[in-house]
């Protein structure tokens, strides 16, 4: 592609985030809403995922899904997942890791829940892979929260093989404990 070309499609999307920045300041409506769409497509695309990688029922699976992002159990259904349910449980931790945002949403809810935990007062880091880092602070600041810690690990994850990955672990493990004020 020439390069006059690739300036142009970059300007043009920073035209258009612009324009969906500023839209967003002036209709948190329409913001809530296309985020909950998000969040619903997003439950749907986990439970495709658990359901073919974990041989989960279609309705097994969107259980799960739902579970992961926050839904709650009725009383006498199952046992609790094993992720934290945010809404509920940001007040029963002392402190709390975050993440992983490795797209788009993932970033948006790692951010989020990240929020409600610091809303309790609460040390908190949130984790995001390098490719959604400006994503990340845009979103933690848009909600008020521009001083949030976020660690950022390389991207991407998915494709890396076990031995990288707890290398990275190995790595990254000392500055979640800096960040959340930890000292060893």
């Amino acid at each position: 592609m020439p390069r006059d070309r690739a300036r142009e499609i970059v300007g043009a999307g920073f035209v258009a985030r612009w324009q969906r920045r500023t839209m967003a300041l002036f209709r948190a409506p329409a913001l809530e809403r296309d985020m909950a769409e998000e969040m619903r497509l997003h439950v749907e695309l986990e439970a495709e995922e658990l359901a073919r990688t974990r041989g989960l029922s279609a309705s097994d699976a969107m259980h799960q899904a739902l579970l992961r992002h926050g839904a709650r159990i009725v009383s006498g259904e199952r046992a609790r997942p094993d992720l934290l349910l945010i809404d509920g449980g940001a007040g029963q931790v002392d402190a709390a890791i975050v993440g992983l945002g490795t797209c788009g949403s993932c970033t948006t809810f790692t951010i989020k829940d990240a929020v409600t935990v610091e809303e309790h007062e609460k040390p908190v880091v949130a984790i995001v892979c390098e490719e959604f880092t400006v994503h990340a602070h845009n979103v933690a600041r848009h909600v008020g929260h521009s001083d949030m810690n976020v660690l950022v690990l390389p991207y991407p994850l998915e494709a890396r093989a076990a031995e990288e990955l707890q290398q990275i672990a190995h790595e990254y493990y000392p500055k979640v404990l800096a960040l959340l004020g930890v000292t060893q």
